[in-house]
């Protein structure tokens, strides 16, 4: 990540390693650009699909597999065999391993000699990038398949496969990348970029104004940083040409019954389309929207939810899995205990979705197990409702609450001394809020925690309340406040390395790629994405509070 893109007075971010001579072993083609045909006609409609088969699925107009031959005769065939394997869906290609895999859209392949569009191949080294090459042809192109040989008459990586495809499917398959990533994204002007984030109804208002605020004055500070004369340090990569862009955000307030969700997103996104949705906040269901962005191929970059959906589309990015995650974490703490497990595990939540999402996770994870599950639902918080759910439990037994803080305050009322069953929380819920608990309450507990603790923690979240402080923003809550901050680095740094190949498919392919690298300055310890995954923080620990209120590690970190 670079360390103009926000700037805090007195910090300094780590700066990407260049590597001017690391070793490029590219896949496949390399190329220049390529002049946007008009819509095609049915016929050529026909031929596009017979070759987005061949690229995505592996699949021939004949309906046999596609079969591939390397160098050392290796076969790959069908999926395996597939282009979009190693090109991506994008075709903007990938970098897996050390070995990079180039763009072979028509935009890079077939160009116009004048005209030379690049592509940054390694993000860990700004030098290395497309080079210039003759266009190809549609007979070179075919030469390049079938036999291995460049445009320059050089032969192509070893771990290219040569295939034997007929002229038919030769065509089919340049008429598919021909239209591949033809087109910037919807969103993209020609001096802006325009992002949205999204509000549900309910949500705590002093988050969402902080949310707002906060990305509000990062795109701000990111536009004044590219004005000329604003005096920032200019990086490798600043060198190399592309479009500057004025960000825009788009605030999109849901209202009413989640039903009506899908015709208010759709509106909002007819009157300003947006390349991606950044962050967002809610407290209750967001599969409408999870829903609408996949629907809309629209980018959903790292939402501040409890409760995600849990199905892995590929549009929307997460921090974690969240309630759900917490219920497999705290399963596998129990079941490695022996002898030592609860006989019964007793899960007290209120009937919203977060709560019966976390109850309905707990229950599958023990499913088979020795611990009987018994779920005792909370319609209100008050204090005699928790009462009777407290009722019965021995010191065989355990207590999962799934509650919020104004939730486990009414505990206090409830049971003002502590139980005998040993009694977990969630992290995800309890928000860092135990002020509330008695101090009997305090020396029972542990807590499921999905973030950092510690010096660690400290080290990763200095930037960002020296940020916050810096512009005047109040610290509302640290953990949620460290997600946002970390979402606009991590989205300036994204489109930086993009250059001007502004496609929404390639965001997400670049932010599979990029999500490990450069500085940390989240409340999660750790956050990765490989290929298809869409939850980028994994696992929690087992805290428990000190008597001054601190949290500390009781378990090792654990990822079910």
């Amino acid at each position: 990540m670079h360390p103009h893109v926000i700037f805090v007075p007195g910090i300094h971010r780590k700066r990407l390693k260049f590597s001017p001579g690391c070793y490029l072993m590219s896949l496949i083609l390399v190329a220049c650009s390529f002049t946007v045909q008009a819509e095609p006609s049915t016929s050529d409609s026909a031929q596009i699909e017979l070759g987005r088969r061949i690229y995505v699925e592996g699949i021939l107009p004949s309906g046999e597999h596609l079969k591939g031959t390397r160098i050392n005769s290796d076969e790959v065939e069908g999926s395996t065999a597939a282009c979009e394997t190693c090109h991506r869906r994008s075709g903007m290609g990938s970098l897996e391993g050390g070995i990079v895999a180039t763009p072979i859209t028509g935009r890079f392949l077939f160009h116009a000699k004048d005209d030379h569009p690049l592509a940054l191949l390694d993000i860990s080294a700004a030098r290395n990038i497309t080079k210039i090459s003759e266009p190809y042809t549609e007979e070179s192109f075919a030469k390049a398949v079938r036999e291995g040989i460049k445009v320059n008459g050089k032969t192509l990586n070893p771990l290219m496969p040569k295939y034997a495809l007929n002229d038919t499917e030769i065509k089919a398959v340049s008429a598919y990348l021909k239209q591949l990533s033809a087109e910037v994204s919807p969103g993209v002007g020609a001096d802006t970029l325009h992002f949205a984030t999204i509000l549900t109804p309910g949500v705590d208002e002093k988050k969402a104004d902080a949310m707002v605020k906060m990305i509000s004055m990062a795109f701000n500070q990111r536009n004044a940083s590219q004005e000329p004369g604003s005096g920032r340090m200019r990086m490798p990569l600043d060198l190399l040409p592309r479009t500057f862009r004025q960000w825009e955000l788009s605030v999109w307030a849901l209202k009413g019954d989640p039903a009506s969700w899908p015709a208010q997103l759709k509106e909002y996104n007819s009157k300003q389309p947006v390349f991606a949705v950044i962050s967002g906040l809610s407290n209750s269901t967001w599969k409408p929207v999870h829903a609408f962005c996949q629907q809309e191929k629209l980018p959903c970059l790292l939402p501040s939810l409890a409760l995600p959906p849990q199905e892995k589309d590929y549009y929307s990015l997460y921090y974690s899995r969240g309630v759900a995650l917490e219920a497999d974490v705290l399963a596998k703490y129990v079941r490695e205990q022996d002898k030592k497990a609860p006989k019964r595990l007793v899960q007290v939540y209120l009937d919203n979705e977060a709560g019966r999402g976390a109850a309905l996770a707990l229950t599958e994870a023990l499913k088979g197990t020795s611990i009987k599950v018994e779920s005792r639902v909370l319609h209100n918080a008050k204090s005699t409702d928790l009462k009777d759910a407290l009722k019965g439990l021995t010191t065989t037994d355990g207590l999962m609450l799934w509650l919020s803080p104004s939730e486990l305050t009414a505990l206090n009322k409830a049971q003002p001394k502590q139980i005998s069953a040993v009694t977990y929380v969630s992290g995800f819920l309890a928000e860092d809020h135990f002020e509330g608990l008695s101090k009997e309450w305090k020396s029972h507990i542990k807590v499921i925690y999905p973030y950092e603790l510690g010096i660690k923690r400290e080290k990763n979240l200095k930037t960002v309340k020296k940020w916050l402080e810096t512009w005047q923003i109040p610290l509302v809550n640290e953990t949620f406040q460290s997600e946002v901050f970390f979402n606009v680095l991590f989205l300036t740094d994204l489109s930086s390395q993009m250059l001007d190949n502004l496609y929404r498919d390639y965001l997400i392919e670049r932010a599979e790629d990029m999500l490990s690298t450069g500085s940390n300055v989240s409340a999660y310890p750790h956050l990765s994405l490989a290929r298809n995954q869409r939850f980028a923080s994994k696992g929690a620990y087992i805290a428990k509070l000190t008597p001054d209120g601190t949290l500390t590690a009781d378990s090792e970190w654990i990822t079910p």
